[in-house]
C-alpha cells in the first residue's frame, strides 16, 4: 500500500476523546485532513463548539464526562447514533497533576485513575461491543506516556495510570483480535501542548528543564508529529500491528544522555 493510501480514512467514523484541545485536536485535525468523519468528545462543551466551528462538517462534538462510569455507554451510544459504523477510537484524554507522593490525596488519585484508565476500558469495551454489532473491523488507539516506565517525582498516579493503560492495550489487543479489532498505544514523551507550555512557564519550570536536559534531541516535541503514526495505526496498511506500544519521545528513554 502507498504512502498516500496508508493515509487515507475516507469515510470512515473515528470517535476520539479529548478532542477539543492538546494532542486529541491535532489528531482530529489530521484525521478530518484524510477524509475521516470525527467524532470528539470532551468534557469541555465551549471548546467542543470551537471544534466544531473550525472543522466543520466532517466533526461532531459529543460532550460528557468520561469519569461519570454510569454515563460512559450511553456517551458512546450517542456517538454512535450520530452517524454510520465507527471504524476507529483514538482514547486522548486524560489528566496530569503534579502531587508528591506523600501529599498525595485518594479524591486527586482516584480522578487521575478514573480519567486516565478506567475510562479508556469503559471507552474501548463499549465501542468494541458496538463495532462487532456492526459487524466492521476497527482500530484503537490509546495514547499512553513514556510516564509509564520512567519514574519521576509526582506522578505516582499519572504513571501508574499510563503503565495500566500499556497493559490494557495488550490484553485488549489479544481478545478482541478474532473480532477484527486492532489495539495499539503510543507513548509520546514530552509534547510541546499549550498545556505543557503553560505548566512550563509557571510552577512546572524547573520541571521541564530538567526533562529538557534529558532528551537527545534537544527539544520537545510538537503534536502533529504524533499524527502520522496514529493515523497510520488506524489505517489498513497497519492489518497486522496490534498489541504494540509505539515510543515517540526524541530519544529520552534511551538513557544517560551524556557525562
Amino acid at each position: 500500500m502507498s504512502g498516500a493510501a496508508a493515509r487515507d480514512l475516507s469515510g470512515r467514523r473515528i470517535l476520539v476523546t479529548g478532542a477539543a484541545s492538546g494532542i486529541g485536536q491535532s489528531v482530529s485535525r489530521a484525521l478530518i485532513d484524510v477524509g475521516a468523519e470525527v467524532v470528539g468528545v470532551d468534557l469541555d462543551a465551549h471548546a467542543l463548539s470551537r471544534a466544531a466551528d473550525d472543522f466543520g462538517s466532517a466533526f461532531s462534538g459529543v460532550d460528557g464526562d468520561l469519569r461519570d462510569c454510569q454515563a460512559v455507554d450511553n456517551l458512546v451510544a450517542r456517538c454512535r447514533a450520530t452517524g454510520g459504523p465507527l471504524r476507529g477510537l483514538v482514547n486522548c484524554a486524560g489528566l496530569y497533576p503534579v502531587s508528591g507522593f506523600l501529599d498525595l490525596g485518594v479524591e486527586e488519585w482516584n480522578a487521575v485513575i478514573e480519567t486516565n484508565l478506567r475510562a479508556p476500558f469503559q471507552v474501548t469495551q463499549s465501542v468494541a461491543r458496538r463495532m462487532i454489532e456492526d459487524a466492521v473491523a476497527g482500530s484503537v488507539v490509546n495514547i499512553s506516556s513514556t510516564a509509564a516506565t520512567l519514574a519521576r517525582p509526582g506522578i505516582a498516579h499519572y504513571g501508574a495510570s499510563k503503565a495500566g493503560l500499556n497493559q490494557l492495550t495488550r490484553i485488549a489487543a489479544l481478545e478482541l483480535a478474532s473480532h477484527g479489532i486492532r489495539v495499539n498505544a503510543l507513548a509520546p514523551g514530552l509534547i510541546a501542548t499549550d498545556r505543557v507550555m503553560a505548566h512550563a512557564s509557571g510552577a512546572g519550570k524547573a520541571e521541564h528543564a530538567a526533562k529538557l536536559a534529558r532528551i537527545p534531541s534537544g527539544r520537545e516535541g510538537r503534536p502533529e508529529e504524533l499524527n502520522d503514526l496514529v493515523l497510520y495505526l488506524l489505517s489498513d496498511a497497519a492489518s497486522y500491528v496490534t498489541g504494540s506500544v509505539f515510543v515517540v519521545d526524541g530519544g529520552v528513554t534511551l538513557g544517560i544522555p551524556s557525562y
